[in-house]
């Protein structure tokens, strides 16, 4: 006689609940963990941990957000603080030349909201005003169609919003989200990727539908109608040509990756080892800069 008691429809939901939770926690521990208290600097400019990738289409200038800031970074690797101002970037997304859009938190010693919520620049970072959703939204993810359409992951109230000017914002969807990406042909529709690192179009009214077969991703980039990137958890990187129907492993960025942007002068990556480059649509990547000190 068995001893093995299968388990009940109830335990099985529970164990399958567990199993999703845990998955979403390490995938946000992947991600977007708490790593501020390590130091993070290069050739002696304290950085810290990296959470959006930009590329000024006025000046091809390439521009980081990150936990000390917003820095220029040249071809060269060589890193520059823009501005004097230093907030915690959570988000970081460029949407014309000049124009910035970014949230987080301010810096430490201002009377400002701890949730900055959107707040934009458009003289490429030199200054930085608020634009809506101060002391409520702490966007993690950022993204503007070419049409207009804003889409953003709130991570404090756990809500993926849109809006076309914005200043007003529509609920989308409750839940977690890592990353979301807008559709670059203009339509109403971003993909973005789950706490559990599932793909995911919606468009505004919240209508939903799963990818099927997908690899788990983290950050994802719809640099053009016919071109989706994604990075897995760990790294490798993904590539759909057919609005991710299918995807084809391509390469693979050091270390635990924390932002992702693709053009077309080349593909950005970071992680918690640097900020690194791809000039071979992602199949070989190099270091614009390494941190001076392993996290």
């Amino acid at each position: 006689m068995s001893l093995v008691r299968r388990p009940s429809r109830g335990s099985a939901l529970i164990i399958g609940t567990l199993g999703v939770t845990l998955i979403a926690a390490l995938l946000f521990a992947a991600t977007r963990g708490d790593q501020h208290s390590t130091p993070r600097t290069t050739a002696g400019v304290d950085v810290g941990h990296i959470h959006g990738i930009g590329v000024d289409p006025g000046s091809d200038q390439l521009y980081i957000g990150a936990h000390l800031g917003t820095f220029s970074v040249t071809p060269e690797g060589t890193v520059q603080p823009v501005g004097v101002v230093r907030n915690d970037t959570m988000a970081f997304t460029v949407t014309g030349p000049g124009r910035f859009l970014a949230s987080g938190h301010p810096e430490i010693g201002t009377d400002q909201p701890v949730h900055l919520g959107l707040i934009e620049s458009r003289d490429a970072a030199a200054t930085w005003e608020s634009v809506s959703l101060a002391g409520d939204a702490d966007f993690h993810a950022l993204d503007t169609a070419t049409g207009g359409r804003t889409w953003g992951a709130d991570s404090a109230r756990g809500l993926l919003l849109t809006s076309t000017d914005t200043r007003s914002w529509d609920t989308v969807a409750s839940g977690q989200f890592i990353d979301v990406a807008a559709d670059p042909a203009g339509q109403d529709i971003a993909l973005v990727t789950t706490g559990t690192g599932q793909l995911r179009f919606y468009d505004p009214t919240g209508t939903s539908t799963a990818v099927p077969d997908s690899p788990t991703l983290t950050f994802i980039d719809w640099a053009a109608p016919d071109l989706l990137v994604g990075l897995g958890p760990d790294g490798t990187v993904f590539a759909s040509t057919s609005t991710a129907s299918s995807w084809e492993r391509v390469g693979q960025v050091p270390g635990r990756p924390s932002a992702l942007e693709v053009t077309d002068t080349g593909w950005y990556a970071a992680s918690d080892q640097g900020l690194f480059s791809s000039t071979s649509s992602g199949s070989s990547w190099q270091p614009l800069f390494t941190y001076d000190s392993a996290p």
